[in-house]
């Protein structure tokens, strides 16, 4: 009976953590207050076969599963290409792409918010500090938006 009770918990955790990150790739600029990035660990929506890369059930055409990797907060790349929820992000440069939490990412020329680019936000001195909260040498974001 325990055993039976562990798998039903098991099972309810893991569609919790499916449908949490789900909800943050459907919803991309909605109301996060529900969903915390920092630390938190979710079995990822994407999955790589041997050759084709899915996100949610769905290919990604395109995508190199040879050189595929899964990141944090709905993102991910391969050698050639970045992606977020499993739309491939035009003009974010693979070589150099660094999740940084709570939804940021950066690479050499820009910053992104959901997969979004911040405008005018500095990648050199870029940093996230918790709660959706980040700075750069000028600025301070909340969630992406530049807050005075």
């Amino acid at each position: 009976m325990r055993k039976i009770l562990f798998i039903l918990a098991m099972v309810v955790s893991l569609s919790a953590s499916v449908a949490s990150a789900q909800q943050r790739c459907d919803s991309h600029h909605e109301d996060r207050s529900g969903y915390e990035h920092g630390d938190r660990h979710h079995r990822s929506p994407y999955f790589v076969s041997e050759n084709k890369v899915f996100f949610d059930g769905r290919e990604i055409k395109g995508a190199s599963a040879s050189s595929f990797s899964i990141l944090r907060d709905g993102y991910a790349k391969d050698t050639w290409s970045v992606y977020y929820c499993g739309a491939k992000m035009d003009g974010a440069s693979s070589n150099s792409f660094k999740v940084l939490g709570f939804g940021y990412a950066k690479d050499t020329w820009n910053v992104y918010f959901d997969a979004v680019k911040i405008e005018g936000a500095s990648p050199d001195s870029f940093k996230v500090l918790r709660d959706g909260y980040a700075k750069d040498t000028w600025n301070t974001y909340y969630f992406g938006r530049k807050i005075d």
